[in-house]
Order: structure tokens, then sequence, then C-alpha cells
């Protein structure tokens, strides 16, 4: 009897951890679940080791929607595997139909599974009622998983696109930071760029809520350097680290709109340093403003520069970190000189 009630009650602790880290994931704000952060975390941790050995972006393009996928299925088989050993406490639980005896533990296995997935007892009932009752609750605990694997996963697809939309803007753009002030400076001001950071303020808020409600999109990483969120953030958050410290106070931009952009980019960084990320302790080396005194456009000096960007160590650490976290690094945020071409 001992034996039995232990072996119910580690159906049960097992039961609530799983259910706990469903709800979490998918209804929960800021982190997933125990389990699956964990388990998630883990598996990205190994794959950016591998592709620093052998950099492939389809390979972790593909281990981000397998784990994706993995993540669905585990909670499926975590929850089958946990109402089994529910169902395999007592010898008497689970009774084959026709013959009135006990259940193997395969039979019940079997037994769970058709339960949960909704699909009926098969040729296996519930003796008694507080099995009765156990099988009601698992076959509402089944429904409601898949019923929340799905509410969750076809949403964070729909957020994947957004976020692909916003790299890509950003991307049009310029695809460095210098290339954003050197294709906007008309000889005299930068036209229209503030237009794009006014653009810019909703759409980075929004990314960052969208980190928030779907931890998964941590994992998607896309092959196309214009199409990663991470990346194109780094590109714009330099480019405005440049327009604010790095050019004359005569040719700045309208500083309203240079703030709101910048502010929605801290929003993001924040948000994304309280649940995912932390800053490295290496510094990423500051954009050179050679080019930009190339093309006739008043800036400071290098020693002002970076007297000036110097208590941005923390922010630009935290950049350096979302960049590798995505698999991707600094050289294909800087790309040197290859943006001149494309003026």
């Amino acid at each position: 009897m001992i034996i039995e009630t232990g072996i119910l009650i580690l159906g049960i602790v097992l039961l609530i951890l799983i259910t706990s880290d469903v709800l979490i994931t998918t209804l929960s704000l800021g982190v997933g679940g125990p389990i699956t952060s964990r388990f998630s975390a883990g598996v990205w941790y190994l794959a950016l080791r591998i592709h620093g050995k052998y950099p492939s972006h389809k390979m972790l393009s593909l281990v981000g929607w397998l784990l994706l996928i993995f993540v669905a299925l585990l909670w499926y088989l975590l929850a089958w595997f946990a109402w089994t050993v529910v169902f395999s406490s007592f010898a008497g639980a689970i009774i084959e139909a026709s013959t009135y005896s006990p259940a193997s533990f395969l039979q019940r296995f079997a037994y769970t599974g058709n339960t949960i997935s909704t699909l009926g007892r098969g040729d296996y009932a519930p003796q008694g009622f507080p099995w009765e009752l156990a099988t009601t609750i698992a076959s509402t605990n089944g429904f409601v998983l898949v019923t929340l694997t799905f509410a969750y996963l076809l949403p964070l697809i729909q957020a994947q696109t957004q976020m692909r939309k916003s790299a890509l803007y950003i991307h049009t753009i310029g695809i460095t930071p210098q290339e954003i002030v050197l294709r906007a400076w008309n000889g005299k001001d930068f036209g229209q760029l503030s237009q794009h950071f006014i653009s810019l303020a909703p759409m980075l808020t929004e990314q960052g809520e969208n980190r928030l409600t779907y931890p998964m999109l941590h994992y998607l990483h896309c092959i196309e350097r214009s199409r990663s969120l991470c990346v194109s953030i780094a590109v714009m958050d330099e480019a405005m680290t440049i327009l604010k410290y790095g050019l004359s106070d005569s040719v700045r931009p309208d500083k309203s709109a240079l703030g709101s952009a910048r502010r929605a980019s801290t929003a993001f960084l924040s948000t994304l340093e309280s649940a995912f990320i932390k800053p490295g302790k290496k510094e990423p080396p500051l954009p050179s403003l050679e080019s930009l005194r190339e093309r006739g456009i008043p800036t400071v000096s290098d020693r002002e520069f970076w007297e000036a960007t110097k208590h941005l160590y923390r922010r630009r650490k935290l950049l350096l970190t979302l960049v590798e976290n995505d698999g991707w690094s600094w050289e294909d945020v800087t790309i040197e000189e290859s943006f001149i071409e494309s003026l």
C-alpha cells in the first residue's frame, strides 16, 4: 500500500510540474516554464557551440524549428508518462473490459494514450469511482494540453514573420551603422531619417512584447542576415549612437524622433536582458567615423566620440551578446567597407 501510494504521489507531482510548465510557457509573460526554458537553452547552447566550430546558419534554423516541434511533443509525452504512472500505481486501477483482469503496464500505457488523446478507452476500463474520475481528468488534461499547444504555436509563427519584416525594414534603411547615416545625408541634414525613427519606435516595442509573450522566438534563427532581427537592431542602435554622439551639434537629427526610437531600442534590450541574455565580458569596437568624414559629414573627433560613449559599455556589451546568441558575429554588423559599394 505504501509503495502504491508513493507511485501515485510521484505521478501527481509529475503532472503538476508538466502542467505548470505548459501554463507558464503559453500563458505567462517573461520566461518559459522550468522544463521548457532549461531544455531549450541547453539545446541552443549546444547548437551554438557546434555552429562556432562548423558554421552553418541552416543548421541553426533547423535546430530552432525542431526545438519548437520537440517542445510540443515533450509536453505531450511527459503528460502521457505521468498519467501512466498514476494509472499504474494500483493493480486494480485499470482492467480489461472483457475479462475484468488487471491490465499490464503496456496496456495501461496504451489506455493512457487513448485517454489523453480523447480517442476513447479501447478495450480497457477504469475500476471504480476514483479511477473513473481520474480518467475524466486525464482526458480533459489532454484536450487542454493540445489546445494550448496549438493556440501558442500558430501566433508564434505569425510573430516570427513580423520579426523578419521588422529586420528587413531596418535593412532597407542601411546594412551597416555608417550606411544608415550616409544614405540619409543630403549635404546639409538627414532629410527624412526622422520619419524612419518614428516608424521604428512602435515596431521595436512590439518586438520586445513578442519576445515576452513567445519565449521560443529567441531560438528561431533566420538564415539570411537581412532577416535577422538581432543583427538589424544592433545595426540601428549603433547608427543611433553615431547620430547622437558622433556628429557635430549643428547637424544632429531631430532629438524627439531619435530619442523615441532610442528608448524603444533600450526597452527591447531590457526585455531580453530580463528574460534571456546577460551582457558579456567583451565590448565591441566603436563604429568608425572615417567614412562619414570622407563624405563631408561634420563629426566630432574620435577622442570626443569615445569619451561621449563610455557610459554605453553595458548597452553595447548586451548588443554583442544579442548578436552572438543568435548565431552571428559583430563582423556581420559592421561588414567593413562593403556598404560603400551599395551607395
